[in-house]
């Protein structure tokens, strides 16, 4: 019994995953372009904090592609009506060329709690846009450039095991200002504590019912 038990929970841990793969947006310096690099269908959570000026991303597509972008932040009093700008640079004369740009109020983002990574977000529509073979930048900001948010890009999910999960979402939750033991609200984390104590509850009970039947 104690061996089922432990190959249940080992199968648990082994298949456990979620499409999410967060990624620190650490410009070093003002108005450092952070570059989008990967597969741009397959989904990515970039982590960024805005001091005092705006971030700035860059993908280079060889192809058409639809062009996915979320933002998300913590949901708290303090939410800020962040925006993003698209823009695309222009063959050979080194400027650029304004493809679409987001402005949504705090007012009509969504509240979502996301019970994997335990906290509950404002999340803005998707940004979908369709785009030519070429080189693109996004911009997000806010009035006073200030403010920790999600970027999300793409919408495919990336199947990652369960302790990569794990520290993605301390990660996650830690970018956002959790302490550690908020770990202790994640699904993923106490899914597998109830697993566990059901599983020892089990064996113990089996344990006293065949001491009393051999004695």
């Amino acid at each position: 019994m104690y061996k089922f038990i432990s190959v249940f929970i080992f199968l648990l841990l082994a298949s456990a995953a979620h499409a999410y793969n967060p990624i620190k947006a650490e410009p070093l310096q003002a108005y450092d372009v952070i570059q989008i690099e990967g597969d741009p269908y397959v989904q990515r959570e970039y982590l960024g904090n805005l001091a005092d000026f705006p971030d700035m991303y860059e993908l280079t597509t060889d192809v058409a592609i639809t062009l996915k972008l979320r933002l998300r932040q913590r949901a708290t009093d303090e939410s800020m009506p962040f925006g993003l700008i698209l823009v695309r640079q222009n063959d050979g004369d080194g400027g650029v060329t304004e493809v679409v740009r987001r402005n949504q109020p705090v007012s009509e983002w969504s509240k979502v709690k996301d019970s994997m990574l335990g906290m509950t977000f404002l999340e803005g529509s998707w940004l979908e846009q369709e785009i030519k073979p070429g080189t693109y930048r996004f911009e997000v900001s806010t009035p006073d450039n200030k403010g920790d948010y999600m970027l999300i890009i793409g919408d495919e999910p990336e199947r990652r095991g369960f302790f990569s999960s794990l520290r993605d979402i301390y990660i996650t939750q830690r970018h956002f200002g959790y302490t550690p033991f908020h770990l202790l609200f994640s699904s993923y984390v106490y899914y597998l504590l109830g697993t566990v104590l059901v599983s020892y509850g089990i064996y113990r009970t089996w344990q006293y019912r065949n001491k009393l039947r051999y004695g």
